[in-house]
């Protein structure tokens, strides 16, 4: 074998094993962190549950509460399960959890809309809890779901006036979901430590690995979804939907979230309607878990915001 041939070879075999290992950390990635009860989740619910009074989380508020099980199915067929908490149906919030969660987790949410006399509609995302979805889609199809779930509730409750909430990837979720044609009836929607962009979160959690800090490996990972799921993370660009946000949205971070970087409130606060919007920074706390920091900041916040939404 000549020497020509020999560099051929090597660089053959190259290629081939470096294509194999775009492939299998493509691969692998996608299922440690977008497949149904995947590892990721498990790691995130794992750490709630650790640490629940970070999240002043009491899911023992449930066992007196009356709750009406609810059934949906979404615009590509998936059933979908939320719970209805009846107060006053004039004013009804719709709550939307994040990545590996539940809507009964969303406790702390749904029990300060309920003590404010607001009825309560939380939600199982597609991949999560009784919801059907093999996939957890990071709010690219979720923010579809919430559409239909207002849907759902302005056909059973005309007169009610709404509000969306969204935690996390649920904020996300809401803030895509603000850029679509909306009922009358929703009058506002609330995000709490949003990410810009699911690109951006994922690399901003890979850089602290060792094999998926390589930055080809997320750049082909993001492509290779295109493929196995039909969308990019990067389709998932929350400050390019609220541009196209016509109610009131109010935007809330903790200024030492690590997990969702706080200088994305910035990024998407900046991209909405001027009119529109508004911003709650709350100092010294991490990934969701202003409510527990500033519970009344939080409240009086949240309820003048909706006061002056909600005519």
């Amino acid at each position: 074998m000549s020497t020509l041939q020999i560099v051929f070879l090597v660089v053959f075999l190259f290629a081939v094993a470096t294509v194999i290992f775009f492939l299998v950390s493509s691969e692998t990635r996608y299922a440690i962190t977008l497949k149904r009860n995947c590892l990721m989740a498990k790691v995130v619910s794992k750490y709630t549950y650790k640490h629940i009074e970070k999240y002043a989380m009491d899911l023992s508020w449930w066992n007196d509460k009356k709750l009406e099980k609810c059934e949906i199915k979404s615009h590509d067929n998936l059933n979908l399960v939320g719970y209805f908490l009846k107060k006053d149906i004039k004013k009804i919030a719709l709550i939307v959890h994040g990545y590996g969660a539940k809507g009964f987790e969303m406790q702390r949410y749904a029990k300060m809309f309920y003590d404010n006399n607001y009825s309560i509609f939380i939600v199982d995302n597609r991949g999560h809890g009784e919801s059907d979805g093999k996939i957890i889609t990071m709010g690219y199809e979720d923010c579809k779901d919430v559409a239909s779930w207002v849907k759902y509730i302005t056909d059973r409750f005309p007169k009610s006036q709404i509000v969306v909430f969204g935690l996390s990837m649920g904020a996300s979720t809401v803030c895509l979901y603000s850029r679509f044609k909306k009922p009358k009836n929703v009058k506002a929607i609330i995000s709490d430590c949003a990410y810009s962009n699911a690109f951006d979160v994922f690399n901003n959690i890979s850089v602290k690995s060792v094999i998926f800090s390589i930055l080809p490996t997320m750049l082909v990972f993001n492509w290779y979804l295109k493929k196995r799921i039909g969308f990019k993370l990067s389709d998932v660009d929350i400050c390019k939907a609220v541009k196209n946000c016509d109610v009131p949205i109010l935007f809330i971070h903790g200024n030492k979230d690590k997990f969702v970087p706080f200088y994305m409130q910035d990024l998407i606060f900046n991209s909405a309607p001027k009119k529109l919007k508004q911003k709650l920074v709350i100092e010294n706390a991490g990934h969701a878990q202003s409510i527990a920091k500033e519970p009344k900041l939080y409240e009086k916040t949240v309820f003048e915001f909706l006061n002056n939404a909600i005519k």
